[in-house]
């Protein structure tokens, strides 16, 4: 699970300006975000990244859409979910549409609902060779 895409697969249900993110994550993650880098070329799709780094800990990144249609993360699995916790929990209580991370490959996603809990996307979790997405 560790690189996870946070959007919506509904046409208007996720929408992050760049600014809202970049005060976001320096407020969830305070001093341990070490780099901030809100400039990439034209051409790339992510306009701003976050780097991530604690002691004893592999760093990790959070990236933002230049499009302001998701968030990207590579990571651990424990870090992918406190992500995806995260970045829920700087969204709207009620979207416009539904809020899902799926993993890079396509192979799974989960609902990211308000209020939810590590345990709940562990629980959530589905996975597309089971079932197909909704």
């Amino acid at each position: 699970m560790p690189n996870i895409i946070i959007l919506s697969p509904d046409a208007d249900g996720f929408d992050l300006a760049k600014e809202h993110f970049e005060t976001a994550v320096v407020d969830g993650f305070g001093a341990q975000v070490t780099s901030l880098v809100p400039e990439a070329p034209d051409e790339s799709p992510v306009d701003v990244a976050a780097r991530v780094d604690r002691p004893g800990e592999p760093a990790f990144q959070i990236f933002h859409f230049r499009a302001r249609d998701g968030i990207y993360t590579d990571g651990t699995d424990e870090q992918a979910i406190e992500v995806m916790l995260w970045a829920r929990s700087i969204l709207p209580e009620e979207p416009s549409g539904r809020i899902w991370a799926v993993d890079e490959g396509y192979n799974g996603h989960v609902e990211l609902r308000s209020g939810m809990t590590k345990e709940d996307i562990e629980a959530g979790w589905v996975d597309h060779a089971d079932s197909p997405p909704e």
